[in-house]
C-alpha cells in the first residue's frame, strides 16, 4: 500500500511538472499516458503499455496467499524462502512423537485403516482424510487435542484429498460415485455432484494454477477435474493409460507428474494445454512406487512401495530419471506418502517398513531413523508449524508425529502450497 501511495504522488507530481500532450497517447508527458499508467499500477495490469510493460516488485513467499504460491510468477520467491528455511538445518536427531494418548479406536471407532493422506488448513489445523474411518478428524497443533471435524460414508469411499481455495478440501472418489467438498472454516461436507465411474478410481488429487482440482486417475483412466472458478466438474479429452497412479507432483511450470503404481511410466498433464505426454522411462509397474515430491532444486523424488531403487526426475534436465540409490533391507509394501521438512530432507512415510529414514533433498543421502512402531502403520503425513510431520495412521492406532528437529519452519504460505500440502 506504501509503495503504491509513492508512486501515486510521483505520478502526480511528475504530470504537474510537464506540460501535457493529449494529441499522442504514448507520449510519457501526455496526460493519458500518465493516468492509464497509474491505473494499470493501482490494477496490477501486467500488460504492454506502448511497448513498455510493468514489472511490479516480486511479493515475499511468506506475503503471497497460499492459493498464489504455485502461481508460475511466483516461483522464485517460493523458491528463495524454501531454500533459506534449508540453509538452517537441524537442532538433533529425529524422535517420534505420541502427541495424544487417546487410540485411535476410542476417537473414532475403528482402530484399523482408520486414515489414508493428512492436509494443513488456512485454520492452522491439521485434517485426517478417512480410508475406513466414518470421521474426518481435526487435529489442533497448538493444544493437540483432536475434532472430529465431519461424518463420511466411510469404506474406503475416498483416498485422499486436496485443498483448494478458501480452505475447502475436495476429497478424492475411490469407491464412491460422488465428489464432496469439505470446508475446513465451519466443518461442513456437500456433495457436488455424482458420476458413474468403475471401481477405485482416483488417489488425491493436485490443486492447479489455473483452479482447476485435477484428480489422480486409479481404476480411471478418464482425468477429472473440479474447476472451483465455474463450480463444474470436467475431463481432460487425453486419457491415461497402462495402469493405477498412486499420487501426482506439481510444478512450477504447472505440470502434473501422475506417479505409476501398477503403471510403468510417469504421466505428464500439462495444465495449460491440457495435453498428456508420457516419460519413457519405465519404472516396472508391480506396484513398485507409490508417492512423489518436488525439491526446490527441480527434482521429483520417486518414493518406493514394492521396489527398492529410489530415483529422482529431473525436470531441468530434460526429465531425465536419476538412479539415487537403494533402501536399506527393502521389503514389500514398504511406504505410503512422504512430506518435505523446512530442514531439506524428505521424509517417506513408513507403511511396512521396519524404520523411519531420511533423504536428503540436496545430496540424495539415504539415512535409517527411529523404528517403526507397528506394521501397516501410517498413510501419508503433513508438517506442521514448527517443521513437526503430523502421521496419517492407519493401523497404527495412536497420534503420532515425527519431530525433524528443523531449526526454520515453513511460513502459512508455504506449509498450504499445493506443491507440498498434499496426498
Amino acid at each position: 500500500m506504501l509503495r503504491n501511495l509513492t508512486l501515486f504522488i510521483f505520478v502526480i507530481f511528475l504530470s504537474h511538472c510537464t506540460n501535457g500532450n493529449i494529441s499522442n497517447n504514448c507520449d510519457v508527458g501526455s496526460d493519458t499516458f500518465l493516468s492509464t499508467l497509474l491505473f494499470r499500477i493501482s490494477v496490477q495490469d501486467k500488460s504492454y503499455q506502448c511497448g513498455y510493460k510493468i514489472n511490479p516488485p516480486k511479493i515475499p513467499a511468506c506475503s503471497l496467499k497460499y492459493e498464489e504460491t504455485h502461481l508460475p510468477e511466483n516461483w522464485t520467491q517460493v523458491k528463495q524462502e524454501v531454500e533459506t528455511q534449508f540453509a538452517l538445518g537441524s537442532s538433533g536427531s529425529e524422535t517420534l512423537v505420541q502427541y495424544n494418548l487417546t487410540s485411535i479406536a476410542t476417537a473414532v471407532g475403528t482402530g484399523t485403516t482408520a486414515f489414508q493422506g493428512a492436509l494443513s488448513a488456512p485454520n492452522g489445523n491439521v485434517y485426517l482424510l478417512p480410508y475406513n474411518s466414518t470421521k474426518i478428524v481435526a487435529i489442533n497443533p497448538k493444544t493437540k487435542n483432536y475434532e472430529l471435524a465431519a461424518t463420511v460414508p466411510g469404506a474406503v469411499d475416498f483416498i485422499g484429498g486436496t485443498l483448494g481455495p478458501s480452505g475447502i478440501i475436495y476429497l478424492s472418489p475411490h469407491t464412491n460415485n460422488t465428489f464432496y467438498k469439505f470446508d475446513t472454516s465451519n466443518h461442513t461436507l456437500a456433495s457436488i455432484t455424482s458420476i458413474s465411474m468403475g471401481g477405485a478410481a482416483y488417489n488425491g488429487g493436485v490443486f492447479a494454477p489455473n483452479g482447476k482440482i485435477y484428480y489422480v486417475p486409479s481404476g480411471e483412466t478418464t482425468i477429472r477435474y473440479y474447476n472451483t472458478i465455474t463450480g463444474t466438474i470436467g475431463s481432460v479429452a487425453t486419457p491415461v493409460s497402462g495402469g493405477i497412479f498412486a499420487n501426482g507432483v506439481l510444478t512450477p511450470e504447472g505440470k502434473i507428474y501422475f506417479i505409476p503404481h501398477t503403471a510403468t511410466n510417469i504421466h505428464i498433464l500439462d495444465t495449460v494445454t491440457e495435453s498428456v505426454t508420457t516419460i519413457p522411462f519405465s519404472f516396472g509397474g508391480a506396484a513398485n512406487y507409490i508417492s512423489g515430491i518436488y525439491t526446490p532444486n527441480g527434482r521429483i523424488y520417486i518414493i518406493p512401495y514394492n521396489a527398492s531403487t529410489v530415483y529422482y526426475v529431473d525436470t531441468k534436465d530434460n526429465n531425465n530419471v536419476v538412479n539415487v540409490g537403494t533402501i536399506p533391507s527393502a521389503s514389500s509394501a514398504m511406504f505410503n506418502g512422504v512430506v518435505l521438512a523446512p530442514n531439506g530432507k524428505l521424509y517417506p512415510i513408513p507403511l511396512n517398513y521396519a524404520n523411519f529414514l531420511s533423504i536428503d533433498s540436496n545430496s540424495s543421502e539415504i539415512k535409517l531413523l527411529m523404528a517403526n512402531p507397528s506394521s501397516n502403520s501410517y498413510r501419508g503425513g503433513v508438517i506442521g508449524q514448527t517443521g513437526e510431520i503430523y502421521l496419517s495412521p492407519h493401523n497404527a492406532n495412536r497420534f503420532d508425529l515425527l519431530d525433524t528437529k528443523s531449526n526454520g519452519s515453513f511460513c502459512d504460505s508455504v506449509r498450504l502450497s499445493p506443491y507440498w500440502n498434499k496426498f
